[in-house]
């Protein structure tokens, strides 16, 4: 049995598309951008889309037009709430409650019911895992975890994650919470699966000299799939370790080709 899919992640709209409200200007880049790429049934979308999540939403809404099933997991930015005033006028900030996770649950409730656009993630009704057609898929952003002193007093203070991601706890206990969900969710996987879609990479990237710390990476303690496609450290990859073959398609923020990839599962 074999399934073509395509994948990319790290949209970074923002950098593209301006961010005012005519959200016509999207569905323009993906017809620009995407259309004549879509040689599969599945679109993979492994993160960082748009920090605003009306954006977010026009974009998979405009890729689904291609697309049998656009499947996507939330990176980091999906995340941000900006709490500086001059952005968005803190309007993100109010609508939110000063709370990042309520910007997940509002994808989670958007995307619900729909059967073309499926959001991978532990926290909704999917328990981030999807079968298609006899493939089983599952995905989550898996959040790294700062081990060491440095990662504490350099590395993640130094991320906007610390900052535009929002909750009631503080800053450690935050980062600490949103990693152990995910490894508790990671460590309930089946190990029959077929893909699976992060947007952290659970291994080091020896490419990724300028950002190979704690905040790219998550430790796990085996990798439950042969094939993994990730983002985040804006590395264009394709690398095979302990039998799991790891694809990594990002866009980022200086991109000129827009290259959507095709990989194919067989089973």
């Amino acid at each position: 049995m074999k399934l073509n899919i395509d994948y990319v992640s790290d949209i970074h709209l923002g950098f593209y598309v301006s961010k005012n409200k005519d959200l016509k200007l999207i569905r323009k880049f993906v017809d620009e951008k995407i259309k004549s790429q879509a040689n599969s049934p599945i679109l993979v979308i492994a993160g960082d889309i748009d920090e605003d999540i009306d954006r977010v939403c026009e974009f998979l809404y405009s890729c689904s037009k291609y697309y049998d099933k656009t499947i996507f997991v939330a990176g980091n930015h999906e995340y941000y709430i900006p709490n500086i005033r001059f952005i968005y006028e803190d309007e993100a900030f109010k609508k939110y409650n000063s709370n990042s996770m309520n910007k997940i649950y509002e994808l989670n409730n958007t995307f619900s019911n729909n059967n073309d656009i499926i959001f991978l993630d532990k926290t909704n009704k999917t328990n981030g895992i999807y079968n298609y057609n006899g493939f089983k898929i599952a995905g989550d952003t898996l959040w790294y975890k700062p081990e060491k002193l440095i990662d504490w007093l350099y590395y993640y203070p130094m991320q906007n994650d610390s900052s535009f991601i929002m909750s009631n706890l503080n800053k450690k206990r935050k980062i600490l919470k949103l990693n152990s969900d995910s490894i508790n969710w990671y460590n309930t996987l089946p190990n029959d699966l077929d893909l699976l879609i992060t947007h952290i990479p659970p291994f080091i990237n020896d490419k990724n000299k300028d950002k190979n710390n704690c905040c790219y990476h998550t430790e796990v303690d085996e990798f439950k799939s042969p094939i993994w496609i990730y983002g985040h450290d804006h590395i264009e990859n394709d690398i095979t370790i302990n039998d799991t073959r790891f694809l990594s398609n990002p866009w980022g923020y200086k991109q000129k080709e827009f290259k959507i990839k095709t990989y194919k599962l067989q089973k």
